[in-house]
């Protein structure tokens, strides 16, 4: 097996992990496990520890890329299973364009394969609402920059961000190496941002400037009551522009009762006294938004609350943007029971149960401008220009 060159440590394992890596649960099992062991040697970590719960990132299936549908492939025939529940993310979106259904043409199997693994298959980047919500303390392995930093901060449970397929390993073997943000140490403020003089901030435009400003620093806000609905655009706005994997906000979240103990009881390194003018400088002009092709909201997911709070603006009248709502499968399939529904798509709205970044990376010319209230959105995809829930709604034309 390989083993890394730029250790820094040596893992000590237990009993139970020394005959998975002897290869007591088969020679795939033991390979995940090894794997981990030289992540975990390679970040200084000591000890592996259980893990309760996962989120798998890599759900997407693109017909030009093989090495990790093979290792998956690899997995599912040595009849491996996770071991602690274990969610996924979205849909890939292939059904939403021609050029899709090529591109993302190995996803049936690839989901196939999440199945036969023992994934929950609810293709969602919000499964810290519904299915999957650890709690305080509890110890996991995740992808998702959403998920990451919302269990982090908003459930109080621990996970490092981790990509494909090391996800997968940890859910398999059920272990992980203990670094990071599983460490007390590692989960102390250090940067201040002063949300006092804001009246009703925009959570998307909050995240991405305390992203953009902390980079790599964990950001503690003064207190505001934001619902856990604006902390889901807030925390993964903030992950995207600048790896805030945790973020306490003082009164809101778990870690932070107060600024002192957000903070480990010492001085922020940085304040930033965050003013409307920093928000509204977030966002693309006037006479970029004109040019418009499509608006598209849920990124993030929408869920069904969300999806029926923006529901009025839109019935009795009808777009004159191509419009998308980028909904959690099981949340449009509870909407669809719902007026509203019928009443969106009588206005034109078009429901996609998918993640917006893949469906839209691969896009004809006539869907070239994309306008988002989603400051990840904007922050990763090409041609996603960012505006308030306001400017969607207007360059949507109603």
């Amino acid at each position: 097996m390989y083993t890394s060159p730029y250790k820094k440590t040596k893992i000590q394992l237990d009993d139970a992990q020394q005959d998975m890596l002897a290869g007591k649960e088969g020679e795939v099992v033991a390979m995940c496990l090894k794997t981990m062991i030289d992540v975990g040697e390679t970040m200084g970590a000591t000890q592996m520890v259980p893990i309760s719960f996962g989120h798998i990132t890599g759900t997407f299936a693109m017909s030009s890329f093989h090495g990790y549908y093979e290792l998956l492939d690899r997995l599912v025939d040595a009849g491996c299973k996770v071991k602690v529940p274990t969610t996924c993310n979205p849909h890939a979106g292939r059904e939403f364009s021609f050029e899709n259904r090529s591109f993302f043409r190995p996803q049936i199997h690839h989901e196939e394969c999440l199945r036969k693994l023992g994934v929950i298959q609810n293709y969602s980047c919000v499964a810290y609402y519904d299915e999957n919500t650890p709690p305080l303390g509890a110890i996991g392995g995740c992808g998702e920059s959403s998920v990451v930093v919302y269990m982090n901060s908003m459930l109080g449970a621990r996970t490092n961000i981790w990509g494909v397929l090391t996800d997968f390993y940890q859910s398999i073997s059920g272990y992980t190496p203990l670094f990071g943000l599983l460490l007390d140490e590692n989960r102390v403020g250090q940067v201040l941002f002063d949300v006092s003089g804001l009246k009703d901030p925009d959570p998307d435009a909050l995240g991405l400037y305390i992203g953009f400003k902390a980079v790599d620093r964990l950001p503690v806000v003064t207190h505001y009551p934001f619902d856990k609905w604006q902390m889901k655009h807030l925390l993964s706005a903030a992950n995207s522009s600048g790896a805030a994997r945790l973020v306490h906000v003082e009164g809101v979240t778990p870690e932070a009762p107060d600024l002192k103990t957000a903070l480990g009881g010492k001085e922020p390194q940085e304040t930033f006294k965050v003013s409307q003018a920093d928000l509204d400088a977030m966002r693309a002009a006037k006479d970029v938004q004109d040019k418009t092709d499509v608006v598209v909201f849920g990124c993030p997911q929408m869920t069904f609350h969300e999806a029926l709070q923006l529901a009025p603006a839109f019935i009795g009248k009808e777009v004159k943007k191509r419009t998308l709502f980028s909904m959690v499968p099981l949340d449009l399939e509870r909407f669809k029971a719902y007026d509203e529904y019928r009443e969106l798509q009588l206005a034109g709205v078009e429901f996609v149960p998918a993640c917006p970044l893949t469906y839209l990376t691969i896009r004809n010319d006539g869907l070239k401008n994309v306008l988002t209230d989603s400051a990840k959105l904007h922050y990763y995809l090409a041609g996603a220009q960012f505006g308030t829930t306001q400017d969607c709604l207007r360059i949507a034309g109603v």
